[in-house]
Protein backbone atom coordinates (compact mmCIF):
# COMPACT_ATOMS: atom_id res chain seq x y z
CA UNK A 1 0.00 0.00 0.00
CA UNK A 2 1.39 3.32 -1.03
CA UNK A 3 -0.49 6.27 0.42
CA UNK A 4 -0.49 9.39 -1.69
CA UNK A 5 2.03 11.98 -0.59
CA UNK A 6 -0.32 14.90 -1.17
CA UNK A 7 -3.77 14.17 0.31
CA UNK A 8 -5.76 16.69 2.28
CA UNK A 9 -5.48 16.55 6.06
CA UNK A 10 -8.47 14.72 7.49
CA UNK A 11 -10.07 14.76 10.91
CA UNK A 12 -12.03 12.06 12.66
CA UNK A 13 -15.29 13.66 13.79
CA UNK A 14 -17.07 10.87 15.65
CA UNK A 15 -18.25 7.28 15.75
CA UNK A 16 -21.93 6.36 15.70
CA UNK A 17 -22.74 2.92 17.10
CA UNK A 18 -25.33 1.14 14.96
CA UNK A 19 -25.18 -2.55 16.00
CA UNK A 20 -27.99 -3.63 13.71
CA UNK A 21 -28.09 -6.43 11.10
CA UNK A 22 -24.31 -6.74 10.93
CA UNK A 23 -23.77 -2.97 10.64
CA UNK A 24 -21.54 -2.22 13.62
CA UNK A 25 -20.91 1.51 13.46
CA UNK A 26 -20.31 4.55 11.30
CA UNK A 27 -17.08 6.50 11.45
CA UNK A 28 -17.28 10.09 10.28
CA UNK A 29 -14.33 12.09 8.98
CA UNK A 30 -14.01 15.47 7.33
CA UNK A 31 -11.49 17.37 5.27
CA UNK A 32 -11.35 20.61 3.33
CA UNK A 33 -10.29 20.93 -0.28
CA UNK A 34 -7.67 23.62 -0.67
CA UNK A 35 -8.57 23.93 -4.35
CA UNK A 36 -12.33 24.47 -4.07
CA UNK A 37 -12.60 25.35 -0.36
CA UNK A 38 -15.36 22.74 -0.08
CA UNK A 39 -15.65 20.66 3.08
CA UNK A 40 -16.11 16.93 2.50
CA UNK A 41 -17.60 14.29 4.77
CA UNK A 42 -16.26 10.74 4.58
CA UNK A 43 -18.62 8.13 5.98
CA UNK A 44 -17.02 4.77 6.71
CA UNK A 45 -19.58 2.09 7.52
CA UNK A 46 -18.14 -0.76 9.55
CA UNK A 47 -19.75 -4.18 9.04
CA UNK A 48 -19.20 -7.68 10.31
CA UNK A 49 -16.30 -9.60 8.74
CA UNK A 50 -14.15 -6.45 9.31
CA UNK A 51 -15.53 -4.83 6.16
CA UNK A 52 -15.48 -1.06 5.84
CA UNK A 53 -17.57 0.66 3.15
CA UNK A 54 -16.20 4.07 2.21
CA UNK A 55 -18.46 6.90 1.01
CA UNK A 56 -17.86 10.61 0.62
CA UNK A 57 -19.76 13.75 -0.35
CA UNK A 58 -19.48 17.54 -0.08
CA UNK A 59 -20.76 18.67 3.31
CA UNK A 60 -23.11 21.20 1.67
CA UNK A 61 -25.04 18.26 0.17
CA UNK A 62 -25.36 16.29 3.41
CA UNK A 63 -29.17 16.60 3.48
CA UNK A 64 -29.68 15.67 -0.17
CA UNK A 65 -30.78 12.15 -1.04
CA UNK A 66 -28.67 12.58 -4.20
CA UNK A 67 -25.46 13.55 -2.37
CA UNK A 68 -23.59 10.54 -3.78
CA UNK A 69 -24.85 11.04 -7.35
CA UNK A 70 -24.02 14.70 -7.94
CA UNK A 71 -20.76 16.07 -9.30
CA UNK A 72 -19.12 19.22 -7.96
CA UNK A 73 -17.45 20.19 -11.24
CA UNK A 74 -14.26 21.14 -9.37
CA UNK A 75 -12.14 18.60 -11.27
CA UNK A 76 -10.21 17.34 -8.27
CA UNK A 77 -11.23 13.70 -7.83
CA UNK A 78 -7.73 12.24 -7.48
CA UNK A 79 -6.78 14.27 -4.41
CA UNK A 80 -10.17 13.67 -2.80
CA UNK A 81 -9.98 9.92 -3.46
CA UNK A 82 -6.39 9.86 -2.21
CA UNK A 83 -7.58 11.44 1.04
CA UNK A 84 -10.18 8.66 1.34
CA UNK A 85 -7.40 6.13 0.70
CA UNK A 86 -5.37 7.61 3.55
CA UNK A 87 -8.41 7.21 5.80
CA UNK A 88 -8.60 3.57 4.68
CA UNK A 89 -4.91 3.09 5.46
CA UNK A 90 -5.41 4.59 8.93
CA UNK A 91 -8.21 2.06 9.54
CA UNK A 92 -6.02 -0.76 8.21
CA UNK A 93 -3.20 0.29 10.57
CA UNK A 94 -5.69 0.12 13.44
CA UNK A 95 -7.25 -3.16 12.24
CA UNK A 96 -4.82 -5.31 10.20
CA UNK A 97 -7.68 -7.61 9.10
CA UNK A 98 -9.75 -4.79 7.58
CA UNK A 99 -11.26 -5.24 4.13
CA UNK A 100 -12.83 -2.39 2.17
CA UNK A 101 -15.56 -1.80 -0.35
CA UNK A 102 -17.17 0.93 -2.37
CA UNK A 103 -19.72 1.51 -5.08
CA UNK A 104 -19.21 3.99 -7.90
CA UNK A 105 -22.74 5.36 -7.77
CA UNK A 106 -24.30 6.27 -11.08
CA UNK A 107 -25.16 9.85 -11.95
CA UNK A 108 -28.69 10.72 -12.98
CA UNK A 109 -29.35 9.25 -16.42
CA UNK A 110 -26.33 6.92 -16.16
CA UNK A 111 -26.69 3.15 -16.11
CA UNK A 112 -25.49 1.44 -12.89
CA UNK A 113 -22.90 -0.80 -14.57
CA UNK A 114 -19.30 0.39 -14.92
CA UNK A 115 -20.12 3.98 -14.03
CA UNK A 116 -17.75 6.85 -14.60
CA UNK A 117 -17.10 7.02 -10.84
CA UNK A 118 -16.46 3.29 -10.68
CA UNK A 119 -13.86 3.49 -13.47
CA UNK A 120 -12.02 6.34 -11.74
CA UNK A 121 -12.19 4.78 -8.26
CA UNK A 122 -11.14 1.31 -9.40
CA UNK A 123 -8.17 2.65 -11.37
CA UNK A 124 -6.88 4.65 -8.42
CA UNK A 125 -7.52 1.83 -5.91
CA UNK A 126 -5.64 -0.67 -8.09
CA UNK A 127 -2.68 1.72 -8.11
CA UNK A 128 -2.38 1.98 -4.33
CA UNK A 129 -3.48 -1.43 -3.05
CA UNK A 130 -1.40 -4.24 -4.50
CA UNK A 131 -2.13 -7.95 -4.50
CA UNK A 132 0.34 -8.58 -1.68
CA UNK A 133 -2.15 -7.25 0.88
CA UNK A 134 -5.55 -7.43 -0.82
CA UNK A 135 -7.54 -9.55 -3.23
CA UNK A 136 -9.31 -7.23 -5.69
CA UNK A 137 -12.89 -8.38 -6.34
CA UNK A 138 -14.88 -6.37 -8.86
CA UNK A 139 -18.57 -6.46 -9.72
CA UNK A 140 -18.66 -4.33 -12.85
CA UNK A 141 -22.38 -4.94 -13.34
CA UNK A 142 -23.09 -3.15 -10.04
CA UNK A 143 -20.04 -0.83 -10.13
CA UNK A 144 -18.94 -2.37 -6.82
CA UNK A 145 -15.39 -3.07 -5.70
CA UNK A 146 -14.10 -5.09 -2.76
CA UNK A 147 -10.60 -5.15 -1.35
CA UNK A 148 -10.46 -8.43 0.57
CA UNK A 149 -7.70 -8.53 3.15
CA UNK A 150 -5.34 -11.42 2.30
CA UNK A 151 -4.38 -11.94 5.95
CA UNK A 152 -8.05 -12.33 6.91
CA UNK A 153 -8.57 -14.59 3.89
CA UNK A 154 -5.87 -16.96 5.14
CA UNK A 155 -7.73 -17.48 8.40
CA UNK A 156 -11.14 -17.69 6.67
CA UNK A 157 -10.99 -19.19 3.15
CA UNK A 158 -14.73 -18.51 2.61
CA UNK A 159 -14.38 -14.81 3.44
CA UNK A 160 -15.14 -13.58 -0.10
CA UNK A 161 -18.36 -15.60 -0.25
CA UNK A 162 -19.24 -14.61 3.32
CA UNK A 163 -18.90 -10.91 2.50
CA UNK A 164 -20.75 -11.16 -0.81
CA UNK A 165 -23.58 -13.14 0.81
CA UNK A 166 -23.77 -10.65 3.67
CA UNK A 167 -24.24 -7.69 1.31
CA UNK A 168 -26.72 -9.59 -0.89
CA UNK A 169 -28.79 -10.30 2.24
CA UNK A 170 -28.53 -6.70 3.45
CA UNK A 171 -29.13 -4.77 0.25
CA UNK A 172 -31.54 -5.56 -2.58
CA UNK A 173 -29.18 -3.62 -4.88
CA UNK A 174 -26.96 -6.72 -5.09
CA UNK A 175 -29.73 -9.17 -6.08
Amino acid sequence: MNPDTNPYSFYHIKNENIKENGHIRNRLYRFKSKKSNLWYIVLVEEYEHNVFAVKFYPKMWRLSKYKYQMLTGTNEPRRIINTCINIMISIYNENPKASFGFIGVNRKNEKPNETKRYKVYSTIIATYFNDKYFLHKENKEKSAYLLINNQALLSNPTLVKDIEDFFKNQYSYFD
